[in-house]
C-alpha cells in the first residue's frame, strides 16, 4: 500500500515538471518525504482513485467540469492572477485546443483560480452533480476525499472532514463543518439536508476556515452556489426516474429581461418510497417527499452596482427513523417476539419492525440580498470593491420517532425545533502596487460579520403502553442496576411502581424546554503580499466575540404528579420514566456563555518556473461551547469550545501542455476539547474529549488524456486520525453499563482510513448525437461509527461501482442518461450504534443498495 501511495502522490505533481527540470535519478530516490507521513497508515491495499467532474463535450476542447457553468455577468471581485516572468528567449506557444479550462473558486472570498488558492479544496460542477444522479450532499460527498456525510437523519445529519465533525443528535451542538449557500452561513446542522437543486457549483474546503467564513467552521466548509440568470433567456428541465419509487423533477428558467435586470426561477419536486420496509406497520420507512422553490433576481442599476436577491422555500416530509435491530441478545429477542414473532436482527435485509408511526417534517424559508459596488481606485488602492450580504432564514423541525426501534411500545421522542437567524457581512477587496514600497503587489479582503439567532427546542420523551412490561425484563434490570449481565426478572423495585398498570403509563413523559439566543460579531481580514514575482505571503486574522443566553428546563409529568404537584424540585418524582431515567426536575434561567476567539492564518506560496504552486499554511480555528439542551439532571450542563490548528503543505499545477491539472496536500491537524456524545445505556451525555490528531493527504487530478475521447478524473484521501488524550471515554457495552476506558492513541470514530474515486469517461461524436460512457469506482475505507470504538460498530472498507451511458445533442440541447449506482448491490452499513433500552444489542442504518435510473434533460 505504501508503495502504491508513493507512486500516486508523486505522479500527481512531479513527473510532468521534469521537462523543465531533470533531477538526478539517484538523488530522487534518497529521501522520500512521504515516508514519515505514511509510517502510521495501515498496510491494507486500496486503489488510488479520484475526484470527478462533468462529462466532456464532443468538441476537441472540452471544458473542465467545475467550470461548466458560464461566468456570471457580475463585477468580478478577484485577486489578480500571480504572473510569472516571461521567458524572453522562448516565443509564446499557441494554446493547446484540448487544454483544460480554469477552475474558479471563492475559497478566499474572491474569485480565483483553484490552482492559486493555498487551501485544500475540491470543486464540483452542478452538471457533474446532476449527471451522477446525486440527490443530496451525502451522495456528493462520496466524490470528495476525506469527507463523510451521513444524512439518514435529515434533522440531525452528521458531517465530518478529516475525521472531525459533530454528532448533531444533541440539538445544542453546532456543526463543526460550516454550510454556506449563496454567501449566507446557516447556523443549524439541519440545513445540510435541505433541498439541493439548480446548483452552479460546490466547493468543499478542508481544514479550519474561521478566518473568512461565518462561524464554527473549524473542520471545513461546504460552499454551495446556485445558478444566476444568464445573459439570454433560457429554460431547462430534468426528470429523474429511479428504482424504489424515486422521482425527481428539477427545472429552471429565466434570463436578462432588460439591460438593468434579470431573473431566474427554479424548482425541485422529489419523492421516493425507499428500500427499508416496516413489516410491522406495513409501510416504507425511507419514503420522502420534498418540494423547493427559488427565485433569484439580478438588478444592475448602474455600471458599477450589482444587486442579487434570492428567496428560497424548502419543505421535506418523511417517515422516521430508518434504523434496524442488530445482534439481539437472547433475552431481548424473547421479549420482542411476544409482540412480533417474526422479529429479526439482520441489518442487511432492508427490514425493520418498529411500532410507532414516526414522522419528520422540516423546512426553511430564506431571503438573501447581495450588493456589489465597484468603487474603483481610492487613493493608492486600485479596483476597490464593496460587497454587502444580508440574509435572514427561518428553519423548523417537527418529528416523532421511536426510541426502541422495536415492535414493543416502550418510548417515543416527540421533538419540535424552531430556528431564526439574521446575518450580515460587509467586506472590501482591492489591490495595491506594493506594501509600503516593498514587493510587487498586494491584494486584500476584509470586513465585518454579524450573526444573530434564536433557537427554541421543545422535546418530550413519552412512555409507551408497554413500558411496564419492559420494566420486568432482564434488560431493564441491567440498566437499573448498571450490571450488564444481571438476569433477575420480575417487577423492578422502584419507589411508587407498586400496583402500576399499563394504563398508568398514559401521560407519563419527561419534557425539555430549551431556549438559546446567540449574538456574534467578527472583524476579519487577510492580504496576499507578492514579495517577488515567485514568492507571496498571506496573513489573515479573525476576531470573534460571541454571547449565548440560555434558559433550560427539565421536568417529569404523569397523572400522579400533575394531580398533586410536588412541593419542591428535589422531591423524587412518582413518574415511571423519571424513576427509570433517574432524572431530576430543574428550571435554570439566564445562563450566559461569553467567548472571544482569535483565528489566525498564515500561508506562504512559491510559484515555480515549471508551473507548480507550492504552498504551506498554518491556520487556527474554534467552535463555540454551550449548554446541554437535553440533560436529565440539570447538572454539568456546560461544555467547552473546540480548538483546532492545522498545518498544510502542498502543491498545485497544470501539466502536459495544459491537459492535466493535479494537486497534492499533506496536512497535520490537532483538535482540543472535542465535543462528543457518550451513550449511557438509555440516552446520551455531553462531554469534551481531550484532544485528537489527524494526519494524512488529499490528492486529485483531472486529465484530458492523449486518447482524445478519454478523460480521467480522480481523487485520493489518506487519513490517520487518533485520540491524543481521551481519559474516561465511554467503553463498549460488553465492558459494562457506564464503564469507561482510556482511548489515548486509539483511532477516532467517523474517520475512514482511505477514500478514493476514479472516473474514466469516454465520449464519441456519432453523427447527430454524442455518446458518452462514464464509470465511477468509489472506495470507502474502514471506520468506527460510534465514539466508544466498540468492535461491533466497525464498518469495513468496501468498493462501490456506478456507471452512466449518455446520449446527447452536440450542442447539449437535450440528453438521455441511463445509469446506476452501487451496481454490485454491495450491502454495507452507514452506522451501527448501541440500542437504547436493550444493552448488548445494536441499531444499524443500512446504506442504499443497487439503484438503476434514467434521466431526461432538455435545455431551451
Amino acid at each position: 500500500m505504501k508503495k502504491l501511495l508513493h507512486t500516486v502522490c508523486w505522479a500527481l505533481l512531479l513527473p510532468l515538471s521534469l521537462a523543465a527540470q531533470q533531477p538526478d535519478a539517484g538523488s530522487a530516490a534518497e529521501a522520500d518525504p512521504l515516508d514519515a507521513l505514511l509510517a502510521d497508515i495501515p498496510a491494507e491495499e486500496s486503489p488510488a482513485v479520484a475526484e470527478p467532474a462533468q462529462t466532456p463535450p464532443a468538441e476537441p476542447a472540452p471544458a473542465e467540469a467545475a467550470a461548466a457553468e458560464p461566468p456570471a455577468p457580475e463585477p468580478v471581485e478577484t485577486l489578480p492572477v500571480q504572473t510569472l516572468p516571461e521567458q524572453a528567449a522562448e516565443p509564446p506557444r499557441p494554446k493547446n485546443p484540448r487544454a483544460l479550462e480554469e477552475i474558479v473558486v471563492t475559497a478566499q472570498k474572491t474569485e480565483q483560480s483553484v490552482a492559486e488558492v493555498p487551501v485544500s479544496v475540491t470543486a464540483l460542477s452542478g452538471d457533474f452533480i446532476r449527471e451522477t444522479g446525486a440527490a443530496d450532499l451525502a451522495d456528493v460527498s462520496l466524490y470528495v476525499p476525506n469527507v463523510r456525510v451521513d444524512a439518514d437523519d435529515p434533522g440531525s445529519p452528521q458531517v465530518f472532514i478529516r475525521g472531525f465533525g459533530t454528532n448533531a443528535f444533541n440539538p445544542s451542538f453546532e456543526s463543526s463543518v460550516g454550510f454556506v449557500q449563496d454567501e449566507i452561513f446557516f447556523g443549524r446542522p439541519g440545513y445540510f439536508t435541505e433541498s439541493l437543486f439548480d446548483v452552479a457549483g460546490l466547493e468543499v474546503l478542508r481544514g479550519p476556515q474561521n478566518t473568512l467564513f461565518g462561524k464554527n467552521t473549524i473542520a471545513g466548509v461546504f460552499n454551495v452556489t446556485s445558478r444566476r440568470p444568464g445573459q439570454a433567456f433560457e429554460a431547462d428541465g430534468r426528470y429523474f426516474y429511479g428504482e424504489h419509487g424515486e422521482r425527481r423533477f428539477e427545472a429552471g428558467f429565466g434570463g436578462m429581461f432588460a439591460d438593468w435586470g434579470g431573473a431566474r426561477f427554479s424548482t425541485l419536486k422529489r419523492q421516493q418510497q425507499g428500500e427499508l420496509f416496516n413489516t410491522f406497520l406495513q409501510r416504507n420507512e425511507e419514503a420522502i417527499k420534498q418540494d423547493a422553490y427559488r427565485l433569484k433576481l439580478l438588478l444592475l442599476p448602474s455600471d458599477v452596482v450589482d444587486i442579487e436577491m434570492t428567496a428560497v422555500v424548502s419543505d421535506t416530509n418523511a417517515p422516521f427513523w430508518p434504523y434496524q435491530l442488530s445482534q439481539l441478545d437472547a433475552d431481548t429477542r424473547s421479549y420482542l417476539q411476544g409482540f412480533d414473532p417474526e422479529v429479526e436482527d439482520d441489518p442487511y435485509d432492508f427490514r425493520t419492525e418498529s411500532d410507532a408511526r414516526g414522522f419528520i417534517n422540516k423546512g426553511s424559508e430564506t431571503l438573501g440580498v447581495k450588493t456589489q459596488w465597484d468603487i474603483g481606485d481610492v487613493g493608492g488602492l486600485q479596483g476597490v470593491n464593496a460587497v454587502l450580504v444580508l440574509g435572514g432564514s427561518k428553519f423548523h423541525i417537527d418529528q416523532l420517532n421511536e426510541l426502541d426501534v422495536s415492535p414493543a411500545d416502550i418510548a417515543t421522542l416527540d421533538n419540535h425545533e424552531k430556528h431564526q437567524q439574521f446575518t450580515s457581512e460587509l467586506r472590501f477587496t482591492g489591490k495595491a502596487d506594493s506594501l509600503f514600497g516593498a514587493g510587487t503587489g498586494v491584494q486584500f479582503v476584509g470586513g465585518l460579520y454579524q450573526f444573530q439567532s434564536r433557537y427554541d427546542l421543545f422535546v418530550r420523551i413519552l412512555a409507551g403502553r408497554d413500558i411496564v412490561s419492559y420494566l420486568s425484563t432482564p434488560d431493564a434490570v441491567q440498566l437499573a442496576t448498571r450490571q450488564r449481565f444481571a438476569t433477575g426478572t420480575g417487577a423492578i423495585s422502584l419507589p411508587g411502581l407498586a400496583g402500576i398498570t399499563a394504563a398508568a403509563s398514559n401521560g407519563d413523559f419527561y419534557q425539555f424546554d430549551y431556549g438559546q439566543d446567540i449574538r456574534s460579531l467578527a472583524l476579519f481580514g487577510q492580504f496576499t503580499w507578492n514579495l517577488t514575482e515567485k514568492f507571496s505571503v498571506t496573513p489573515g486574522l479573525r476576531l470573534n466575540r460571541e454571547v449565548k443566553d440560555i434558559d433550560s428546563k427539565g421536568a417529569s409529568h404523569c397523572v400522579a404528579k400533575d394531580t398533586v404537584p410536588l412541593p419542591d424540585l428535589d422531591q423524587p418524582s412518582p413518574c415511571i420514566l423519571a424513576q427509570f431515567l433517574m432524572s431530576n426536575d430543574y428550571d435554570l434561567h439566564d445562563l450566559v456563555r461569553k467567548e472571544f476567539d482569535l483565528s489566525p492564518k498564515l500561508a506562504l506560496q512559491y510559484f515555480a518556473d515549471h508551473g507548480i504552486n507550492y504552498y504551506t499554511s498554518y491556520t487556527k480555528g474554534a467552535k463555540s461551547g454551550g449548554f446541554n439542551s437535553i440533560s436529565f439532571t440539570g447538572t454539568d450542563l456546560e461544555y467547552q469550545s473546540e480548538k483546532a490548528r492545522t498545518v498544510e503543505v502542498g502543491g498545485k499545477g497544470q501539466f502536459l501542455d495544459g491537459t492535466l491539472n493535479a494537486s497534492l496536500t499533506f496536512y497535520d491537524t490537532q483538535f482540543d476539547n472535542l465535543q462528543v456524545l457518550a451513550f449511557n445505556g438509555v440516552f446520551f451525555d455531553v462531554s469534551n474529549a481531550g484532544s485528537a490528531i489527524s494526519r494524512g493527504l488529499e490528492a486529485d487530478f483531472l486529465w484530458n488524456t492523449p486518447y482524445e475521447p478519454l478523460r480521467l478524473i480522480g481523487s485520493l484521501g489518506v487519513l490517520s486520525a487518533k485520540y491524543k488524550s481521551y481519559k474516561n471515554a465511554p467503553a463498549p457495552i460488553s465492558q459494562g453499563i457506564g464503564a469507561v476506558q482510556d482511548l489515548d492513541g486509539r483511532r477516532i470514530a467517523f474517520a475512514p482510513d482511505r477514500t478514493a474515486t476514479l472516473t474514466p469517461t469516454l465520449s464519441y461524436p456519432l453523427g447527430a448525437v454524442v455518446l458518452t460512457a462514464a464509470t465511477d469506482i468509489i472506495y470507502q475505507g474502514s471506520q468506527f461509527t460510534d465514539t466508544d470504538l466498540d468492535p461491533a460498530t466497525r464498518v469495513g472498507g468496501y468498493f462501490q461501482y456506478a456507471a452512466r451511458l449518455i446520449v446527447s445533442h452536440p450542442d447539449d440541447r437535450w440528453s438521455l442518461t441511463l445509469g446506476g449506482s452501487n451496481l454490485a448491490d454491495k450491502r454495507v452499513l452507514n452506522q451501527v450504534i448501541d440500542a437504547t433500552f436493550f444493552p448488548g444489542s445494536y441499531f444499524a442504518q443500512q446504506a442504499s443498495g443497487r439503484q438503476l435510473f434514467a434521466t431526461l434533460t432538455a435545455r431551451f
